[in-house]
């Protein structure tokens, strides 16, 4: 099996993320991908506003309709910070050893990857799939990645085959343009204006109902 993983808090959840799950899909031909809910994300400077039951039910409902998008609670149980490291290995070992797993990830977070925990083993576990903004391109990355990721980052476009390599790599999609943010979508709760654009309409009918971030 060939799966993707897409970590967030997701709070909420947006049509945003749907498109880079869809895109890894079809791009990298995988069988799934993975909606990881986080419980306690380390790099979050701040909580999150939804506790995780109501960011993962949003998680549900936005992928009801959608069988090779799957939530995922692998970290609610699991205690401590909720690493990247050991959620690959907890799906790893759900779903077996000879699965790959590619990590779907921004730009900006993936810069950031030699603050992670063991951050030197998760590229032998996974592959990634990182997605860029328009204006960053790969050059951004030389200075801030370990020499040994460098040599394994294969640029990737929506008009070409997806390079398959032996061993895992690094995948970038340059011009990955998506505008959405959850900031902005509790901005526009907080304000009493439709969310309907950016989230699916089950999860801006969960919003409404429960009254999340209106607190």
């Amino acid at each position: 099996m060939r799966v993707g993983l897409l970590g967030g808090t997701f709070d909420p959840v947006h049509n945003g993320h749907l498109e880079v799950a869809e895109t890894a899909l079809r791009m990298a031909r995988l069988d799934a991908v993975y909606f990881v809910t986080s419980i306690d994300p380390p790099h979050k400077n701040k909580k999150t506003l939804a506790n995780f039951l109501d960011r993962h039910a949003m998680v549900a409902l936005a992928l009801a309709c959608k069988p090779q998008l799957i939530p995922s609670s692998i970290e609610f149980e699991r205690p401590g910070k909720s690493y990247s490291v050991d959620t690959v290995r907890h799906l790893k070992q759900c779903l077996g050893n000879s699965t790959k797993i590619f990590f779907l990830i921004g730009m900006d977070a993936f810069q950031d990857i030699t603050s992670w925990k063991e951050y030197t083993v998760i590229p032998e576990l996974c592959s990634f799939f990182i997605f860029a903004r328009p204006g960053r391109v790969t050059k951004d990355l030389l200075g801030k990645l370990p020499k040994v990721f460098l040599k394994k980052l294969f640029p990737v476009s929506r008009g070409s085959d997806f390079p398959e390599t032996p061993e895992n790599g690094f995948y970038l999609l340059e011009e990955f343009s998506n505008p959405i943010s959850s900031t902005e979508i509790r901005h526009q709760v907080q304000v009493g204006r439709s969310i309907s654009k950016w989230v699916p309409a089950s999860v801006a009918e969960y919003i409404h109902k429960t009254k999340l971030y209106l607190g």
